[in-house]
């Protein structure tokens, strides 16, 4: 078999404090946490302020995480004035052939990659999200372009936070969720009673892309561990068919939350590349 592992984390605020302008104790923890699941590929999100001083943190944690390549995608400027920029780290098994960043259509962004994986001749699409938090129907607009990287026989992965839940989640107990917040989750049904806006999520399914964790059975909650949050599957890994026919594993990884370091669990994928097909270039 040859195995790849991917590894998506939420770093909250980049793992600093005061918003990313403080200790960084909790990055330093999480570097280790992030070391030791020996991904081969890292999607971060929440990388404040890892665009200062010629992108250092982001090599920092180049170096930290044992990566050879590092791009940062970076973000717009929220109504608070926070940047939150996603990263992409590899080891050189990732031959990158085109890399950007998109932003006008994006909340936060979307950062981009195209690779050749062990050296194959299949071009991987991997599109690294952090989706709107506060609308569903900027959600909606955010993944509409992914839809054709599910065609048939392409190599198409989408990870990231999604700020929503993920394909054929379990509804969950909203009750929790403040008043004020409803609208940025939630849609009244038939009898008025408040359910999880799928509209995003149900459009990437009709496209035929597949929920890594769904495929293999597991709903555990990855984030939504605030006071007045809802625990739920938010953190996903969404496939293309040929390329989930790859999937060996996915897990949760807890660390995050039990040692208090991030808001969002770590989700890993391992896929046997052994059983792609050959995909188009």
């Amino acid at each position: 078999m040859t195995l790849r592992r991917i590894v998506s984390f939420n770093t909250l605020f980049g793992g600093r404090d005061e918003d990313g302008l403080g200790s960084d104790a909790r990055w330093q923890a999480a570097a280790r946490f992030l070391r030791s699941l020996d991904g081969d590929l890292y999607a971060l999100q929440e990388c404040n302020f890892w665009d200062l001083l010629g992108q250092r943190r982001l090599h920092q944690a180049r170096e930290q995480l044992g990566m050879s390549a590092a791009y940062l995608a970076e973000a717009n400027t929220t109504t608070a004035g926070h940047r939150f920029h996603t990263a992409l780290l590899a080891t050189p098994q990732w031959g990158i052939t085109g890399q950007g960043a998109e932003r006008n259509k994006y909340h936060h962004v979307l950062g981009w990659a195209n690779a050749r994986v062990d050296r194959s001749d299949a071009v991987w699409s991997i599109r690294h999200v952090h989706l709107a938090p506060f609308s569903p129907s900027h959600r909606a607009a955010e993944v509409e372009p992914l839809q054709t990287l599910a065609a048939p026989g392409r190599l198409s992965l989408v990870l990231g936070d999604a700020n929503m839940l993920g394909i054929r989640h379990p509804e969950p107990d909203w009750s929790p969720l403040p008043r004020h917040l409803h609208h940025t989750q939630l849609v009244s049904d038939e009898h008025d009673v408040l359910r999880a806006d799928r509209t995003a999520a149900t459009m990437l399914e009709d496209a035929g892309f597949i929920d890594a964790a769904h495929q293999l059975g597991d709903d555990r909650p990855t984030g939504g561990f605030g006071k007045t949050d809802v625990e739920r599957r938010q953190d996903l890994f969404l496939l293309s068919p040929a390329l989930a026919s790859a999937i060996v594993a996915y897990d949760v990884h807890n660390a995050p939350i039990e040692q208090g370091f991030s808001d969002h669990c770590a989700v890993s994928l391992t896929l046997d590349c052994d059983r792609l097909p050959a995909g188009p270039e």
